[in-house]
């Protein structure tokens, strides 16, 4: 059995979604039960005029984390342009390879 790790990582959008697709979205990813098992926050901020979502995840490995954020955000015609994870993210990252 792998082991769980949290990933943080950003998302920079394309675009900035609608109120709607916004609350669709924490709705989702929120405590409703429906989003993905692991997904511990999305939090979808305004960075500089560029929208970000801002995602906690617990899984076996970082594409797993990826995987479980990134169908909800096409579903709703949201394009990822850009992924980064943060220090800590990328030392479990460094870790596990």
């Amino acid at each position: 059995m792998k082991t769980m790790r949290v990933y943080e990582f950003m998302l920079t959008l394309a675009t900035e979604p609608d109120l709607d697709t916004t609350d669709r979205l924490y709705r989702y990813f929120g405590d409703d039960g429906s989003a993905p098992v692991g997904i511990m926050d999305v939090t979808l901020v305004i960075q500089s005029g560029t929208s970000i979502a801002n995602c906690t995840v617990e899984a076996t490995s970082f594409e797993a984390a990826l995987e479980s954020v990134l169908p909800k955000l096409r579903e709703e015609g949201l394009q990822v342009v850009r992924v980064e994870v943060d220090e800590v993210g990328l030392a479990v990252l460094q870790e596990a390879i």
